[in-house]
């Protein structure tokens, strides 16, 4: 009788302590956090349900005590209660070591603040995992603290929420010199990143968080126009649960390497276009070796017959031999010539240029198609041109004409050398057109754009069915 009595003076304390009603007091007792109210000599008043079943007491033994009785004895001789504070209204926030009746140490963060002038209202909440992994997140500074400051290396620790707990002044560096900011301790990490990076970022922290190690690679554009690279990886931080309580970022500056390696590219790439160039050079060799012999001999022996034709025309019984036998030499031997200068081209043949090559060359399509060749140059000085780069031009030329006579269906082409900054050459056709997706892969254009590549040549293409082709082939200058 004497027990129910008590309890249900007990339920109406809130009320009769705060003058709140019924409906705060439910409240009070159903709300998830602990709360407590004391006098200001910090003698329980009132405590809710989760409040007694964090610290393991009954309402009835606790409002028999004192809030001393619950603190870590140590703790509250750093950290004594500020009844002071309260009683004037100043609310209070912080952290304290608490006792549970097993003598288990609890962790709480509290917020307290003066209810009336006879008591005081102290909301709590648990924060005992949270201090147990931030503790094995300090262990794990502890073991890595050697390693963090006698290494070239970049290391950022954080807890489960990004926030920063430890940094090395290699990191203090980079965050400095990329970020244009200082780490400090707390601190959400991505924050300190700009807004563009954050999405890709945050989706790399967030799977490390996950279980997973996470590497990749990232630049930062510098004032002079170079580049940094660094190599980044991230991996979660375990405890002896197996739970993941933080998590370890990690870069190394790869700048040098990066640059090696690029050179080593370009090296390999050169490498490539010496060879590449000394196999055009042979090819070219041979064709002029070829050329020659049609020009030297061969075109000898027939303007020989034809001589020796010409003394047989007085004999009229042999005429319509002679005359049919002298056109045909004479057809050849201009085939013979037209076939001997395409193979030699301007670079071998010292008498001829590359523009007097070209129009040599539409001369003698001129003869045999019935098309329109316009050829067009614009502040483009010969001379300056090296003798490799000319034969390339000229070969490129002579490939996409073939190209357009074999298959545009054209009337007209214009071909226009212009020389700016770079030089340009465009081959324009008014032909049937084609699909560059469905054609990029063919021989013809192939060998456009090898040839071009030797003097770091760019080859672009447009057409499509039905609307002609035009061709451009920019060098570009170093």
């Amino acid at each position: 009788m004497m027990i129910d009595f008590e309890k249900n003076l007990l339920s109406e304390s809130f009320k009769h302590l705060t003058g709140y009603g019924e409906n705060y007091h439910v409240l009070f007792e159903q709300a998830t956090d602990p709360i407590l109210v004391t006098d200001f000599k910090g003698n329980f008043r009132d405590v809710n349900t989760s409040f007694c079943t964090l610290f393991g007491y009954s309402k009835e033994e606790l409002l028999c005590e004192n809030i001393r009785t619950l603190l870590d004895t140590k703790h509250l001789q750093k950290h004594p209660i500020r009844f002071d504070l309260l009683s004037v209204g100043q609310n209070i926030f912080n952290e304290r070591k608490m006792l549970h009746k097993d003598g288990t140490p609890i962790y709480v963060e509290s917020n307290a603040k003066k209810l009336n002038n006879e008591y005081i209202l102290v909301i709590a909440r648990n924060i005992t995992e949270r201090k147990k992994a931030e503790e094995l997140l300090r262990k794990s500074e502890a073991n890595l603290h050697t390693i963090f400051n006698r290494t070239d290396t970049i290391y950022v620790l954080m807890d489960d929420n990004l926030r920063i707990i430890s940094y090395n002044p290699q990191a203090f560096d980079f965050a400095k010199n990329e970020l244009g900011r200082e780490f400090q301790i707390s601190e959400y990490f991505p924050d300190y990143f700009p807004l563009e990076r954050r999405p890709v970022l945050l989706s790399n922290l967030n799977t490390a968080l996950k279980g997973k190690t996470v590497s990749y690679e990232v630049s930062y554009n510098q004032p002079d126009a170079s580049v940094n690279w660094y190599h980044v990886r991230m991996f979660p931080i375990l405890g002896t649960d197996k739970n993941i309580h933080g998590m370890m970022a990690v870069a190394s500056n790869i700048t040098e390497k990066r640059m090696l390696e690029q050179q080593l590219l370009r090296q390999q790439v050169q490498h490539q276009k010496n060879i590449a160039k000394a196999v055009v050079d042979a090819l070219e060799k041979e064709r002029t070796q070829i050329g020659a012999e049609l020009h030297d001999n061969v075109n000898q022996l027939l303007t020989a017959s034809t001589l020796f034709l010409d003394q047989c025309v007085d004999h009229p019984s042999y005429d319509p031999y002679i005359l049919k036998s002298k056109t045909y030499l004479t057809a050849a031997l201009q085939e013979l010539r037209r076939f001997s200068h395409a193979l030699v081209g301007p670079s071998q043949d010292e008498t001829m240029g590359l523009l007097v090559s070209l129009k040599e060359l539409i001369s003698d399509i001129s003869r045999i198609k019935k098309i329109k060749i316009n050829l067009l140059h614009s502040a483009y000085d010969e001379q300056k041109t090296e003798v490799g780069l000319k034969l390339v031009i000229y070969r490129i030329i002579q490939e996409q004409l073939n190209n357009i006579l074999k298959y545009a269906h054209a009337s007209a082409v214009d071909i226009l050398i212009k020389e700016d900054c770079d030089l340009v050459v465009i081959i324009s056709d008014n032909g049937i057109g084609f699909d560059v997706n469905a054609k990029k892969r063919g021989i013809g254009l192939k060998n456009i754009n090898n040839r071009a590549e030797l003097y770091n040549g760019v080859v672009e293409i447009i057409s499509s069915p039905g609307n002609g082709c035009t061709m451009q082939i920019t060098f570009k200058r170093a």
